[in-house]
């Protein structure tokens, strides 16, 4: 994930976070960051070279929890973190669909896979469901992203289930 904020002080800070590590690489204005360690679990320090001399730099959290830095004491949020309802919008894929999958009434309406290759394919659509949400403020666009994942599984889903009972027919 890439964010830029652009600050009174410091000017242009980006920050790149590794989706699959949470590793994150800092430039202001330009000059990258040097990172000098690990305070506790979350909180990386670095180091920031200026005209002034050296300044300490501690980037906090994820892209889930909201990424923040403090210069000099300053706090400088450059990322909100997924909102509650975000999250349980999220989770409610994973319950629309394992309620679905273990009631013999629905799953006679439309079979859907279940297992470990369901469960990592509604795990992925959650995850874009969380990225889409994430990217926007309209709560209507949120909702319709939301509806359109969990569709999206459902149908896939249901589609690999019926190709795999003619195959293992």
């Amino acid at each position: 994930m890439k964010y830029i904020v652009m600050h009174d002080v410091y000017g242009e800070i980006r920050c790149e976070e590794s989706f699959w590590t949470s590793q994150k690489t800092i430039t202001v204005n330009g000059v990258a960051l040097k990172k000098t360690g690990k305070l506790k679990k979350g909180v990386t320090t670095y180091e920031y070279e200026t005209a002034d001399g050296v300044k300490q730099v501690s980037a906090k959290g994820t892209f889930t929890s909201g990424i923040s830095l403090t210069i000099d004491g300053e706090t400088i949020v450059i990322d909100k973190g997924a909102t509650w309802y975000e999250i349980v919008a999220c989770v409610l894929i994973f319950a629309v669909t394992l309620v679905w999958g273990i009631t013999p009434a629905l799953y006679t309406i439309w079979p859907i896979l279940g297992g470990a290759l369901g469960g990592a394919m509604h795990g992925v659509f959650a995850l874009i469901a969380l990225l889409g949400m994430k990217s926007t403020k309209n709560m209507a666009l949120k909702f319709i992203i939301w509806f359109a994942a969990l569709f999206g599984t459902m149908l896939l889903s249901g589609i690999l289930a019926i190709i795999l009972a003619l195959i293992l027919i």
